[in-house]
């Protein structure tokens, strides 16, 4: 495991925590019944730690394609351009 992967672990509980909290905020405001509340907050916890858990696995995948992109760059920095074979006969022949 990775620093980013466990820096990344808690997003989907991070924002299912603040959807909730709002979704919470705003029942307590409008006064609606504790069936309904409840229905909401379930629903609410349910559709954000999906949509969390999704947006985790894609900034994974982002941060892991980032780290190949920056190890293949390394490496072509560190290998040495060779010259092409036409562009090696056209020097000689001169």
């Amino acid at each position: 495991m990775n620093n980013n992967d466990s820096k990344l672990k808690f997003l989907p509980l991070l924002i299912t925590l603040i959807a909730a909290s709002i979704t919470a905020a705003i029942n307590l405001i409008m006064h609606v019944e504790i069936a309904v509340f409840l229905k909401r907050l379930f629903f609410c916890i349910i559709i954000f730690y999906i949509l969390g858990y999704i947006v985790y696995i894609i900034m994974n995948l982002a941060l892991k394609n980032e780290k190949d992109v920056g190890i293949l760059e390394s490496e072509a920095e560190e290998a040495p351009e060779e010259p092409d074979s036409d562009e090696a006969k056209t020097e000689d022949d001169e």
